[in-house]
């Protein structure tokens, strides 16, 4: 494969090509060390947004008694089409719990929340943010 040659007292050994198994290891070394950090990143940027807390009302239109002070329902942004101001008068539906219908009724909003966390990086803006949650807070009209 490779001749040994004496040159000045110096022993050196000639190939006459590459060796295969160094090559293939260069080549993997070449490419494998970068694809290996990208996708490390790639890895950690995906745990640290899925360690984020989201509780169940993020991303969602809330209604809330403030007379009872609970959740009557809740509607994904994505699918709200208006959002009631304050003195709207909204009729919602309710829930069917221990045989009669809970939170279904005319109400009054009081105010509404707007709440907003921070935009991820692909959002090229200065301080981007995008909506998070929208409390409504409503009264029913029952008690008028």
């Amino acid at each position: 494969m490779g001749e040994i040659v004496i040159y000045e007292g110096v022993l050196y050994m000639c190939f006459q090509w590459p060796d295969p198994i160094s090559f293939v290891a260069d080549v993997i070394a070449i490419v494998g060390i970068p694809t290996l950090a990208v996708s490390t990143a790639k890895l950690y940027k995906d745990a640290k947004k899925a360690r984020e807390p989201q509780n169940v009302s993020h991303g969602c239109l809330e209604f809330y008694d403030v007379d009872e002070k609970v959740g009557i329902n809740l509607v994904p942004l994505a699918e709200v089409t208006a959002i009631p101001r304050a003195g709207d008068n909204v009729l919602l539906p309710g829930e069917y719990h221990d045989q009669k219908f809970v939170g279904s009724g005319n109400y009054k909003v009081i105010d509404v929340e707007f709440t907003y966390l921070a935009a991820p990086d692909e959002v090229d803006q200065p301080c981007p943010a995008l909506p998070s949650k929208i409390i409504v807070r409503v009264r029913n009209r029952l008690g008028e």
